[in-house]
């Protein structure tokens, strides 16, 4: 599937605050859980077979209803950015489950290396994985979590994004053509230090004031 850019005006709104120089770290911090709440909600509204029927008693009668199975849900943020989409997800789905991964980026080579892996060692067929990444700039990292992640046998997989560029989009779109991206903004280029121009800087350490 190709690159999905929200069309949600909030999540236009709250990338404009996350963009700005003067943003403080709350009012960034704000501004990636927001989005990260309106991608996720675009992303299950497109996905089949997570809800089951229930039925329950309100206070007037019995009725039936749609429940949204989060058993089957792997929240995964890469840290350390990725924290900043993790607060209102997971009050939004507080069952799912959480498995963290942390990869860090070689300054000089733009490399991905592993430094934390907490994936299920197995999962179910019907498990979906959602994957938080504020910033896909050389499309490296995430390609790197992504081949982890399809090793253990996950089909249904979606990377929840604030920017991506267009070289990441080229590259990840042709190689993982399967993987559902959704994305808040698209930038046209990166600078010589890999990071998306126009873009909103390094991401970790504006939400975590570093």
């Amino acid at each position: 599937m190709p690159v999905i850019k929200s069309s949600n005006v909030l999540s236009e709104n709250w990338l404009s605050i996350a963009r700005g120089k003067d943003t403080t770290t709350l009012q960034f911090r704000t501004a990636l859980e927001n989005i990260g709440l309106i991608l996720l909600s675009e992303a299950l509204n497109n996905i089949k077979g997570l809800t089951v029927n229930k039925n329950i008693t309100t206070p007037l009668k019995k009725t039936r209803v749609k429940i949204l199975d989060q058993n089957k849900i792997f929240v995964i943020p890469i840290l350390r950015a990725g924290l900043g989409m993790l607060h209102g997800v997971k009050n939004l789905i507080p069952e799912a489950h959480v498995a963290h991964v942390g990869l860090y980026r070689d300054e000089s080579t733009l490399q991905p290396h592993w430094y934390l892996d907490k994936l299920p060692k197995k999962v179910s067929k019907d498990s979906v994985f959602f994957i938080f990444e504020p910033m896909l700039a050389t499309g490296g990292t995430i390609t790197t979590v992504l081949e982890r992640i399809k090793s253990l046998g996950v089909k249904r997989i979606y990377v929840l994004s604030v920017i991506i560029s267009e070289n990441a989009k080229r590259l990840l779109e042709a190689k993982f053509p399967r993987v559902n991206f959704y994305v808040a903004g698209i930038d046209p280029t990166l600078n010589n230090h890999g990071y998306i121009v126009p873009g909103l800087g390094d991401a970790g350490d504006r939400a975590f004031n570093m």
